[in-house]
């Protein structure tokens, strides 16, 4: 019988990350749910129900029979484009709700772009040197989803949708010139709505001013650094923090990674910083070794999913980055984010086990072997005039 591959690397990782996203959501959030909805559990309860629906669509996605998704990645794509219209002239918000549920529409969407990106970029690799066939259409589908997630607004989820986006068409064959012109060439339009915008060019100039204005736009992330401040090295133990006390705003969502660092310390915070390192760098040799570019591309959008939004929920906990309002994954509470992030883990795993599954299985024979096999046999019928001479 043939024994199937499972990646235990990923999944210890992932299901760590899991644990201790259940673990810092109570501690975080216990105080502010106590308060506003009498019961410490609150945030907790609803957590692990998200969490238990985004193992189901792990399990889904785990399942899933990828090579049959190649040529039909357009449909998500135009799905996620329709949600995500309807949601910025119609609903004019970033949630899409459908009776009693309701979803983050750019989680969808950053889903679908993925997708279509690893199918399209797989098919048509020989042509991506070329601005006007490869390279040009994609940025055209990038601009337009990233037009409709500012149309909601949010800013920041559209920069890290063109981030995930430019990060697999880096991967891909095209010019790094034809990126670095059309890069500079749209730095404008991605100042503009900073610029036009009251709120977030405060964000900025708070990051630039970070002492002007402690208790004003900077309080989230000055209190930020005084929780890792009082972390210290090994930190002031599980429930121990003071700053998710109302210190600290989003404590257990955008900013939990600084009660990690308050309450488990820099120990702590290097914990985490490595889990995602795993995935990374797991993810990295999935791409590198898959033999199928579909695959391939697959795995490096998953894998910039997880270390972006990592890198900035963390830059900006640190105060190296204005703030944005993104999730860590798999700690801070939420439902979309948790879900997708789940699915991706399903699918990396998944891609795991037919990338490095299959070169386990096709080991080389060695020379031993070979002469062992070749014993025995008699020797191959030479016709006369043939030898070697």
């Amino acid at each position: 019988m043939k024994k199937r591959y499972f990646d235990t690397t990923l999944v210890f990782t992932f299901f760590a990350l899991m644990l201790l996203g259940i673990i810092m959501v109570y501690s975080a959030s216990a105080f502010y749910a106590q308060k506003y909805f009498g019961d410490h559990f609150y945030f907790l309860k609803r957590h692990l129900v998200y969490l238990f629906i985004g193992l189901i669509g792990m399990a889904v996605a785990y399942s899933m029979p990828y090579k049959k998704l190649r040529g039909y990645t357009w449909i998500p794509l135009f799905i996620s484009a329709i949600i995500l219209f309807y949601t910025a002239f119609i609903e004019r918000g970033r949630w899409m709700h459908i009776g009693p549920m309701h979803f983050q529409v750019v989680d969808v969407a950053k889903f679908a772009v993925i997708l279509f990106f690893a199918d399209s970029l797989s098919r048509k690799e020989r042509s991506m040197k070329s601005y006007s066939e490869g390279l040009f259409p994609h940025l055209f589908y990038l601009a337009v989803f990233a037009a409709l997630v500012l149309r909601h607004p949010d800013f920041s989820s559209a920069a890290l949708l063109v981030m995930i986006g430019v990060t697999m068409l880096f991967a891909a064959p095209v010019k790094v010139s034809h990126l670095g012109y059309t890069g500079a060439a749209l730095i404008p339009f991605a100042i503009i709505p900073v610029i036009i915008s009251p709120y977030k060019l405060q964000r900025v100039m708070a990051f630039l001013k970070p002492d002007d204005d402690i208790q004003g736009i900077g309080y989230q992330v000055h209190q930020s650094l005084v929780s890792l401040g009082n972390g210290g090295i090994t930190g002031v133990g599980f429930a121990g923090s003071t700053q998710k006390m109302f210190f600290l705003p989003e404590a257990h969502t955008d900013f939990i990674f600084a009660i990690i660092g308050e309450e488990w310390g820099l120990i702590g915070t290097a914990a985490v910083v490595g889990l995602f390192g795993i995935i990374f760098m797991r993810g990295l040799k999935i791409a590198r070794l898959s033999e199928n570019r579909f695959y391939a591309y697959l795995a490096i959008g998953i894998t910039a999913h997880f270390t972006l939004y990592a890198i900035v929920n963390m830059m900006v906990t640190l105060r190296l980055m204005p703030a944005t309002g993104l999730p860590l994954p798999f700690i801070s509470y939420g439902g979309t984010a948790l879900l997708f992030s789940c699915i991706y883990a399903g699918m990396l795993l998944k891609l795991s086990n037919l990338t490095l599954g299959r070169k386990r299985v096709r080991k080389p024979v060695t020379s031993s072997r070979k002469k062992k096999s070749s014993r025995g046999r008699k020797p191959a019928y030479v016709p006369a005039g043939r030898g070697r001479r």
